[in-house]
């Protein structure tokens, strides 16, 4: 197996643990640890809606980069990055859309657990960055690589987290009464 069948092999494995971690992290981050997120009506009308803003951010950034490639542009990131760089845009949009339209949290959702959740998979993320840059493989031949993924989710959980954090003291400094 070469070095890059090895790494791709690498990847796909990382992938499918952070995906069972992940199952079982919102198990534990529900008050009820249930692996379901309950909404109410109006929480679930405007999830609808940011999961198609989301859909339609990935799409326009894939058209965007096909014809990127269409017209054989270089752009020094491998396409796996691109790729999943959209999705992660997709990601963020629907994250701060919800979050600004209160629909972020559900009612069974625990908001600390979750917050540690974020904290521990921004932690793990930066694991893999941390050994890229020691060991100079983030820029392979000109081209940023995979372990920029996990600098994305981790900059994509940092994103994500100030804007809770924003709204939360919005929300504070809106219920305190004027004198």
């Amino acid at each position: 197996m070469n070095t890059n069948s090895a790494r791709a092999v690498g990847v796909a494995v990382g992938i499918l643990v952070g995906l069972v971690i992940a199952v079982l992290l919102v198990r534990f981050s529900n008050k009820n640890n249930q692996y379901k997120t309950d909404y109410d009506e109006r929480q679930i009308k405007v999830r609808g809606d940011a999961y198609r803003y989301a859909f339609y951010t990935v799409v326009v950034i894939e058209v965007i980069l096909f014809l990127l490639k269409l017209g054989e542009v270089f752009i020094p990131v491998h396409d796996s990055v691109l790729h999943l760089a959209s999705v992660l845009i997709g990601c963020i949009v629907l994250c701060v859309y919800s979050i600004w339209k209160d629909a972020y949290w559900g009612i069974n959702n625990n908001r600390k657990r979750y917050g540690i959740v974020m904290v521990v998979c921004g932690v793990l993320n930066l694991i893999p960055v941390i050994g890229a840059f020691a060991d100079g493989s983030m820029v392979q031949d000109g081209v940023v690589t995979g372990p920029v993924i996990n600098l994305m989710v981790c900059v994509m959980l940092l994103l994500i987290g100030f804007e809770l954090l924003l709204k939360h003291i919005m929300e504070k400094h809106e219920e305190q009464p004027e004198d």
